[in-house]
C-alpha cells in the first residue's frame, strides 16, 4: 500500500488544541501547570509530522465541546463524546487509542488462555455494576463471577487467592498490577478484549468543520507518527505494561 500523501494545507498552520485537564493518563496538568499526557503527546507528534503549529490548552471536561463550538479552539484532543447536534459542526479523526478489557491472574497461575472455555469454572473478580461485569455475565456464564466494590477490592481478592482471575478496564488493570497494592503478585493473561457493545470505545480528535483540511492533516500526522514508531514510544512511556 502506498504511503499516504500529506494533505494540501499551509505549512505551519496555527492550530489551537484543547484537552480535558483531568483525564490521566491521556490528558492532565503537570506540576509545572502545562498540559501533558498520552493524548497530548500523540497530538503534538501528529502536528509535527503534518507541519502544523499547534498549541495546547487544558480546560475542565465540561468546557471542551462549548469551546470548540464557540471557536475558542480548533481541535479537542480529549473530552466528552459530542451529541448529534455538535457533530454537525465537528469532524472526527481516525482512532488513536482503543479502550479495552483485560484479564489478570496470579503470577504462579498455570492458566494460559482467557477464553470462556479456558476460564470455565474459574472464580473471576470484577467491579460491581460495571459494563465489564455485564460482559462477563453475557459471555462467561460457565465461570463463577464475583462482584466487588471496585477494581482495587477485586484485585486484593486476586492477590489473596479468593478469586482465580480479575477482569476490568485494560488501563486500570495494568496500573493496579504495576502498583504497590499488587506487590508483584499477578500478571496479565492472554490479550486484550474489545467489544463496542459493552466497554470498548475509540478515542479520536474532534475537529471544527470550518477548518478545511485540518482533519485530514491530523490523520496524516497520526499515520506518520505510528509508522515512525513515535506512537509506540509515547504509549510505552505512559503504560508500565504492554496493551496487547
Amino acid at each position: 500500500m502506498p504511503a499516504p500523501e500529506k494533505p494540501e494545507i499551509p505549512e505551519k498552520l496555527k492550530v489551537r488544541l484543547i484537552a480535558d485537564d483531568g483525564f490521566p493518563p491521556f490528558s492532565f496538568v503537570s506540576r509545572t501547570g502545562a498540559p501533558t499526557g498520552l493524548s497530548v503527546e500523540l497530538a503534538i507528534a501528529a502536528c509535527e509530522r503534518a507541519a502544523l503549529d499547534c498549541t495546547v490548552e487544558a480546560r475542565p471536561f465540561s468546557d471542551i465541546i462549548p469551546a470548540l463550538l464557540k471557536g475558542e479552539a480548533d481541535v479537542a484532543i480529549t473530552g466528552p463524546q459530542p451529541d448529534a447536534t455538535a457533530l454537525q459542526q465537528l469532524a472526527v479523526t481516525r482512532s488513536y487509542f482503543r479502550i479495552m478489557g483485560r484479564f489478570a491472574v496470579a503470577s504462579g497461575s498455570k492458566r494460559k488462555g482467557a477464553t470462556p472455555s479456558s476460564l470455565s469454572g474459574a472464580r473471576i473478580g470484577v467491579a460491581r455494576d460495571t459494563l465489564h461485569a455485564r460482559w462477563l455475565e453475557a459471555y462467561y456464564g460457565a465461570a463463577d463471577i464475583i462482584a466487588f466494590d471496585g477494581l482495587a477490592a477485586a484485585g486484593e481478592a486476586l492477590k489473596n487467592g479468593a478469586v482465580d482471575a480479575l477482569f476490568g478496564d485494560n488501563l486500570q488493570v495494568i496500573y493496579w498490577l504495576s502498583g504497590e497494592a499488587a506487590a508483584g503478585c499477578c500478571r496479565l493473561l492472554d490479550g486484550a478484549f474489545s467489544d463496542f457493545d459493552y466497554f470498548s470505545r475509540d478515542l479520536v480528535f474532534l475537529v471544527r468543520r470550518d477548518r478545511p483540511g485540518l482533519r485530514e492533516a491530523l490523520d496524516y500526522g497520526l499515520d506518520q507518527a505510528q509508522a515512525s514508531g513515535a506512537t509506540s514510544r509515547i504509549i510505552r512511556a505512559y503504560l508500565p505494561l504492554p496493551l496487547w
